[in-house]
């Protein structure tokens, strides 16, 4: 009896039960131990019979899913407590399903049937709760099966139902788009229900559907605007604007209409989101044109209003609308610089990021030094505690340099300035990964193009290459201050330490990039520092240059294997140079007889580098460089050799004596030398054709010998196309041209719907008397005018003025898209990928596979029928002919009683004869069987 108490508990712990068990364990072992000893009794309650016990079982089992805990074995558990009579067990059901069940779980395809059953209930309580519950299970099946039961719903008797079944609707159109065609003409329906709260849910769904495809709704328009014009609910307005930010840029007519009911909206509205939502229709509908002076105004002014409120998500949103506006007026939002630089200084890091962006526009002549030294405040952390995100300070890092690099440093008056900046940059962003290179580029752009300020460059990449700090911290920039400190050695003041910091450099501390970079570099500076006339070449000078050159050879031959090919190229070449430079300084005399550097110092090197001055070309100047005429580069020098399966020796020889010839006479006329040649070889022939006996005594063995060594050489040839390649990538070709075809069906009843945007009404609207009053401006100062900087454009061949461009070097385009790149996407975004090229005005696709189906159908049962029919004659045709050799086998046998009587045989056909002889042999395998 005690065993029974115990017993009892066990299988009707309640959820409050659980719960307050849960809270009662003092440590995380016991609390897996408890959940995990509720599981195991969940098991066994949900395959109790009493439904209230399952029930309750599945309600814990849910309560445990939010933790974590797996429950998609009581998958099926959870489908016989949705089908239970009791609303308060389905509900419970329902709450289950929707926490667990998937797309691909299996128990799907049970439940529907019991869906349509619920949909088709006369209580709208167990409706609306199969409707909430399938949008968080639907799955493609299920959406083509309850597509038309959720489409009759939409005219329900009930709001409450309506409503849900419009906003299901969805879901049903994510995983079944073509579900969007049968219900449109309901959608538009709903647009005019009586019930307010039906239509905001209607317009919810089309305002989500035309993010993805927007011409699909255009016909909606003047129904819309209907709703627009007349409701004040501001959520509903919301939805509505942002549906006309869609449509507008689709059909520019709409500009006229739209324009007086928003502005009317901005002006009189004291919602801050309604009024947000106002401006950015204009702004993203394209509505806003340069022209547009007086409506750019009264939203610029409007915007300001939103930086004198407490609330963060304000500033965020209206520097969003800034960034927007800024493309067309610049001029405008500049006039609220002052609220904008505040946002720099915002606690808040998103914030002050839709700043940094927009402040890149809102820079002059006048204003890029201040607002690069407030930048870079916004690098250095405040405290030791605070920590920017690498993100933040690359996109900082980012925005300085598109702000001086834009239009060729049109607003750099001060290059050494910059080159400073770009310096202290380098040192701000030790440890940001990849900034380094994009600084180093700026600086080998500046140090090209601007020759006043090379040599402080030159002095800037110098100080740069022997920092050991910037090795190890931000060595992305090494590899650019050392093409500088290489290219511009003249400018370097002591080449020495630059070249003793650059071969005391270990194997695999720096980049392979790098590396090649450094190799280069050593040449043009030790020719520079070696080959100078500033200092006389006396015998310590000799022996320095040779300590010198030595530790130059030892740094090379690391790198002379190195694993990169580039590394090791320029390694070998400069290698075998220094050591021809390392033994002609030898070879001097010791005794100060001659005070003249080798040539290979004073002449052969500086010839190599420094003939030539390196001005930046343009990305396009190859491209207008015309073609020679008479050139074809898909002629082929030479003709490739092919051996043919019955091609003898000796004409191999002969093949590969032209072919050795072509390649001795290649500065000479190939086709003569080729002409020659044969004749040589045809009269070599001639003459082993007179000496025949020693060629056709030759072995067969041997000539099949060589055939297969010739075949296993083609084989290994890379370069040599076997005829089965050929064959191969020919049938290839075929299947590829074979496998494009499409689907094509009949026009769809909505393609013919037209736009009817004259029946939208024009209002009057009178901008200028209205227009919100902006801050005063500030009076500009008296300046001094800069003095010109000349700045080197890039060469190109053509048109000179192509070449000049806002981006150069291309780097702002680069830094750009990797801005573009970084953005990641959110877990929370709908998959919607099947409406986005899904076009209502376009043929029904499914209809024609329906219908091709259809056919191939009847072609299936056509042939079935005459299958069956001819087997059905068949059949018939075999019953007859057994008949008549059974009635055959009884008159041979009455013929044969009859002759046995009259002792006078009967003379029988042969064919009946066979016939009979066969028909007792069946007759004898049948009783034997």
């Amino acid at each position: 009896m005690s065993t029974r108490v115990k017993k009892t508990p066990l299988f009707k712990k309640s959820l409050h039960d659980l719960i307050r068990g849960i809270r009662g364990c003092k440590d995380e072992e016991a609390t897996d131990k408890y959940v995990r000893s509720a599981i195991s009794e969940c098991r066994q309650e949900v395959l109790s019979q009493d439904m209230d016990v399952k029930t309750m079982a599945v309600l814990k089992l849910a309560y445990l899913q939010m933790f974590g805990h797996d429950m998609t074995w009581a998958s099926f558990n959870v489908l016989e407590v949705m089908s239970s009579p009791k609303f308060v067990q389905k509900r419970i059901g329902y709450l289950a399903a929707m926490q667990s069940f998937g797309v691909d779980t299996d128990v799907l395809m049970l439940a529907t049937n019991m869906l349509k059953k619920d949909l088709a209930s006369s209580n709208h309580l167990d409706v609306a709760m199969a409707i909430s519950g399938l949008s968080n299970i639907v799955s493609p099946s299920l959406a083509r099966d309850l597509a038309e039961d959720l489409i009759k719903m939409m005219n329900h008797s009930k709001p409450y139902v309506r409503k849900k079944a419009v906003l299901v609707m969805y879901k049903i159109f994510l995983q079944f788009p073509e579900a969007l065609r049968t219900s449109f003409p309901r959608l538009r329906e709903k647009l005019e229900d009586p019930e307010i709260s039906v239509v905001s849910a209607t317009v919810n769904v089309i305002c989500e559907l035309a993010k993805k495809h927007p011409k699909n709704y255009l016909p909606l328009a003047p129904q819309l605007f209907n709703i627009l014009t007349t409701s004040s609910n501001n959520w509903m307005l919301i939805k509505i604007i942002k549906l006309f930010a869609s449509l507008a840029p689709i059909e520019p007519r709409l500009k006229a209409k739209l324009i007086p009911p928003i502005t009317n909206i901005i002006q009189t509205t004291t919602a801050m989101s309604l009024l947000y939502e106002c401006i950015n229709c204009i702004v993203s509908g394209g509505m806003l044109s340069k022209e547009d002076e007086q409506l750019a105004t009264m939203c610029v002014g409007k915007l300001r209003i939103f930086f004198e409120e407490t609330d963060q998500n304000l500033k965020f949103v209206g520097l969003l609308a800034y960034n927007k506006i800024v493309l067309t007026h610049p001029l405008l939002v500049a006039q609220n610089a002052d609220v904008i630089m505040d946002c720099m200084d915002d606690p808040d890091l998103s914030i002050r990021e839709r700043a940094v962006e927009l402040v890149v526009y809102l820079v002059n002549t006048d204003t890029l030094f201040d607002v690069v030294k407030r930048l870079m405040l916004q690098l250095i952390p405040q405290s030791r505690d605070q920590v920017l995100p690498e993100h933040y300070r690359v996109e900082v890092v980012r925005r300085i340099l598109d702000m001086c690099s834009n239009n060729t440093y049109s607003n750099v008056t001060n290059f050494e300035w910059y080159v400073a900046v770009l310096v202290d940059l380098v040192k701000i962003t030790e440890g940001v990964k990849d900034i380094g290179a994009e600084i180093g580029v700026e600086l080998q752009n500046v140090a090209v193009r601007v020759r006043s300020v090379r040599d402080y460059a030159v002095g800037a990449s110098a100080r740069m290459v022997t920092d050991k700090d910037v090795m190890i911290k931000n060595p992305g920039v090494l590899k650019y201050a050392g093409w500088i400190a290489g290219e511009y050695a003249i400018y370097l003041d002591n080449p020495e330490i630059i070249l003793n910091a650059m071969i005391h450099i270990e194997p695999q501390t720096l980049s392979d990039d790098t590396e090649a970079v450094y190799i280069q570099a050593i040449p043009k500076i030790y020719s520079q520092y070696a080959g100078t006339d500033r200092i006389p070449w006396t015998h310590s000078r000799a022996q320095e240059i040779l300590q010198l050159t030595e530790n130059i050879v030892a740094y090379l031959e690391k790198y002379s294997t190195s694993m990169d090919i580039e590394v090791q190229e320029r390694s070998v070449e400069f290698l075998e140079l220094f050591r021809l430079i390392a033994l002609a300084i030898k070879e001097r005399p010791d005794d100060n007889s001659d005070l003249t550097p080798p040539a290979l110092i004073s002449q052969a090197m500086p010839s190599m580098f420094n003939l030539w001055e390196l001005n930046p070309v343009s990305a396009k100047a190859q491209k207008r460089i015309p073609i020679p005429e008479g050139l074809d580069l898909d002629e082929e020098f030479n003709a490739p050799v092919v051996y043919s399966e019955s091609e003898n020796e000796e004409e191999a020889l002969l093949r590969e004596q032209i072919m050795k010839q072509q390649q001795l006479n290649s500065g000479k006329n190939i086709n003569s030398a080729a002409a020659s040649t044969t004749v040589n070889a045809k009269s070599k022939k001639s003459k082993s054709t007179r000496d025949g006996a020693s060629s056709e005594s030759e072995d067969e063995e041997e000539m099949e010998r060589r055939r297969q060594e010739r075949r296993r050489r083609q084989a290994e040839d890379p370069f040599y196309i076997l005829e089965s390649d050929k064959v191969a990538s020919k049938s290839r070709k075929q299947r590829q041209d074979s496998s494009s075809s499409e689907l094509s069906g009949p026009d769809d009843p909505m393609k013919n719907e037209k736009l009817d945007i004259d029946s939208i009404p024009i209002m009057k609207l009178e901008i200028a008397s209205i227009a919100a009053p902006l801050t005063k401006k500030k009076s500009r100062r008296h300046r001094t005018q800069p003095a010109h900087v000349e700045i080197a454009t890039e060469e190109t061949f053509g048109d000179e003025n192509a070449a000049t461009g806002v981006h150069p070097d291309e780097a702002a385009q680069r830094r750009s898209s990797a801005r573009a790149t970084s953005h990641k996407k959110s877990i929370l975004r709908v998959d919607a990928r099947g409406l986005e090229n899904y076009d209502l005005d376009s043929p029904d696709e499914d209809e024609a596979d329906r219908q091709e189906v259809e056919k191939f159908k009847a072609e299936i049962l056509e042939a079935r029928k005459k299958a069956a029919k001819a087997a059905e004659e068949e059949v018939r045709a075999t019953h007859i002919v057994v008949k008549k050799k059974k009635k055959k086998a009884k008159v041979v046998k009455k013929i044969k009683k009859r002759d046995e009587k009259n002792d006078t045989p009967t003379e029988m056909p042969a064919e009946e004869e066979k016939t009979d002889e066969n028909t007792e042999e069946k007759a004898v395998e049948n009783a034997e069987g």
